[in-house]
């Protein structure tokens, strides 16, 4: 977790050590500090949030994934600010949540980013579509038929598991179709994929239950 805010950090914290299947391997304060945290315990999962004393968390992010790309992290706001959100997604977040949300629903993306899931409501989604970056690279009418419904079902929360499941195909082949949506997108998370094909209607927003 990296949060600069003691009180917040020490509740969730607290929060998460008394999970089961949870296990915090630290708190950071600041980017740096988050930096050498990571690089030293490989956490699967981070919480992130966006000011921070030393720069901002979205710088944070992409300097983390790029030295880890499987890191699956999500970004703590405070904020409504839609063209700050967005850049959070175009930096490689899998999710956005609310300070103000109960703790149970932070636990509940912590482990929904675990299993590999995009964590945002869609109603929260819908207002940043129009902030996302459009680029000569998104083009939405490359994507074949299947890409479309990896997309679709990416929307509706589910882990790269769950698509296998959901389309009989591995776990592998649906990693491939992912990494194709990218390419063709020019993207560099599945959450801004998500939001291009939303924008460009070629998949529907569907609200988690």
């Amino acid at each position: 977790m990296v949060d600069d805010h003691v009180m917040v950090a020490e509740m969730l914290a607290l929060t998460i050590t008394q999970e089961p299947d949870l296990r915090l391997v630290g708190v950071a304060q600041s980017v740096h500090e988050a930096y050498a945290l990571v690089d030293a315990e490989l956490p699967e999962v981070i919480l992130m949030d966006y000011r921070l004393p030393d720069g901002t968390g979205i710088e944070a992010v992409t300097t983390i994934l790029e030295r880890h790309p499987e890191t699956r992290i999500v970004m703590l706001t405070g904020s409504g600010d839609h063209a700050l959100l967005a850049r959070a997604i175009e930096a490689g977040c899998v999710g956005l949540i609310n300070k103000d949300r109960p703790v149970g629903d932070v636990l509940a993306a912590v482990r929904a980013a675990a299993r590999g899931e995009l964590v945002i409501r869609s109603h929260e989604f819908t207002g940043l579509l129009d902030q996302i970056r459009k680029s000569p690279e998104q083009q939405t009418q490359l994507l074949t038929s299947r890409e479309l419904e990896v997309l679709q079902l990416l929307a509706k929360g589910r882990s790269t598991e769950g698509i296998g499941d959901d389309l009989f195909i591995s776990i592998n082949t649906v990693r491939n179709h992912v990494a194709n949506i990218l390419s063709k997108l020019g993207v560099h998370s599945k959450l801004e994929a998500v939001a291009i094909a939303a924008r460009e209607g070629v998949i529907n927003l569907v609200e988690a239950d």
